[in-house]
């Protein structure tokens, strides 16, 4: 059977997120739907890089798949595409190995939380609007204290049965006069970690937190204190990482 992994990019809003839940319109079922057509009706399972939750949105999720009948990976690109809706999008298809896995053959993954400092409604979809004045000098030095192998139980709303340790490689805020960004790439990430994240960052932008208070939360792994788990819709996955040559070695992004 011919493996395949795909890079797509889709707006979650309209989705209870990727992973299949009956009676409810998800990434992974869409894509599900689509590849059995095109299969000849067997019913294909698709496995994704990372499980956006609800309204989140994917610039650079990975999936891969078998399927029964050899397509080159152009036409399968084409034929996806003709079939999927118009918030969903295929942006390249290649050939894997039957090793790969898009989940756990990847390295990391990397999310961006996007937010306006002001109303908009060109925005309103994608970004998550700050109702009060935030400093982001004192959220880029408490993002700092992110980075490193921690045990994030304190933002996360499951605790998985692997574990709750992370470990993270990046964690930055950049800003302007109209939004706020922040940005984190982990090995692997906790349900609603990045939300809760950033909803701790925001607090210290407020001045309710201290950059330090960061660090404490962490140790103290009390979800009571892991602050405001933000809305999805200013969340996005951006890229993932793989250390295979074979397709995009490093950043798994649209090209």
């Amino acid at each position: 059977m011919p493996h395949y992994r795909i890079h797509l990019e889709y707006d979650g809003l309209d989705f209870h997120g990727w992973q299949i839940q009956p009676g409810r319109r998800t990434v992974q079922e869409t894509l599900t739907e689509v590849l059995t057509r095109l299969d000849a009706g067997v019913r294909v399972r698709v496995e994704g890089a990372g499980r956006t939750d609800a309204g989140v949105h994917a610039l650079g999720q990975v999936a891969s798949f078998a399927l029964q009948r050899d397509w080159t990976p152009e036409r399968l690109r084409r034929a996806m595409n003709s079939h999927l809706p118009a918030d969903v999008h295929v942006h390249a298809v290649m050939q894997a190995s039957p090793e790969f896995s898009a989940r756990a053959s990847a390295l990391w993954r990397r999310y961006r939380y996007q937010m306006l400092r002001r109303p908009s409604p060109a925005g309103r979809r994608t970004h998550h609007v700050l109702l009060w004045p935030v400093d982001p000098e004192p959220m880029q030095r408490a993002a700092a204290h992110l980075v490193g192998e921690h045990d994030f139980s304190a933002f996360a709303r499951l605790h998985p049965e692997v574990g709750s340790r992370c470990e993270v490689f990046e964690a930055r805020i950049a800003a302007d006069a109209a939004r706020i960004d922040f940005e984190i790439r982990a090995n692997r990430f906790l349900h609603n970690m990045v939300r809760r994240l950033t909803g701790v960052l925001v607090e210290v932008g407020r001045g309710r937190l201290q950059p330090a208070d960061v660090g404490e939360i962490l140790a103290t792994r009390d979800i009571q204190r892991g602050g405001p788990c933000l809305p999805p819709h200013g969340l996005f996955l951006l890229e993932v990482g793989y250390a295979d040559p074979a397709g995009v070695d490093g950043a798994a992004s649209p090209p």
